[in-house]
């Protein structure tokens, strides 16, 4: 009696063992996903932050910004040598560098506050910085409460909606 306690015992515990590492394996192979898929960007994110550095853009960068809907555009945002917060947009490209002056134009926070009462979207995706029409844009990607994709792309300077291309 005491024998067959003892196996069921002994396969309770394999069971468990085998499980814990499943949900390790499960939560490594999650992980490893999860840096191969942000890997590209955190890359663009470490080299176009030394390139605006090297070019006496910035002296520092606080914020990173990608768009990719009129060309591939990297936006980065921090402080210049004068201290005042500045915003470069660099052409992926051509490496053409915008230079903004944040306090004359659209915050982040502002475009998406703009976009939630306007739109009341399920979920933001994407808002980053581009050029549209040589001008400077904040573009943003959104789903609707009906499940659609929207991109709305916001004038920098004085946040109207310049193109808007709904329901896809």
């Amino acid at each position: 009696m005491q024998m067959r306690q003892l196996n069921r015992l002994k396969s309770h515990t394999h069971w468990v063992l085998w499980i814990i590492l499943g949900v390790i394996l499960l939560a490594i192979i999650g992980y490893s996903v999860l840096v191969a898929a942000t890997k590209p960007i955190n890359h663009a994110n470490q080299e176009y932050s030394n390139l605006v550095i090297k070019k006496h853009k910035l002296k520092s960068v606080q914020n990173f910004y990608w768009s990719n809907r009129s060309g591939d555009y990297y936006t980065l945002i921090g402080k210049n040598d004068k201290n005042k917060k500045t915003g470069v947009i660099v052409n992926a490209k051509t490496k053409d560098m915008t230079v903004l002056a944040m306090n004359e134009g659209k915050s982040y926070q502002t475009v998406k506050k703009q976009v939630e009462q306007k739109y009341q979207p399920k979920k933001i995706t994407n808002i980053g910085m581009g050029i549209y029409k040589k001008v400077p844009v904040w573009e943003v990607k959104f789903i609707d409460q009906n499940g659609n994709l929207n991109f709305i792309t916001v004038q920098f300077t004085n946040g109207k909606v310049v193109r808007s291309i709904n329901n896809l």
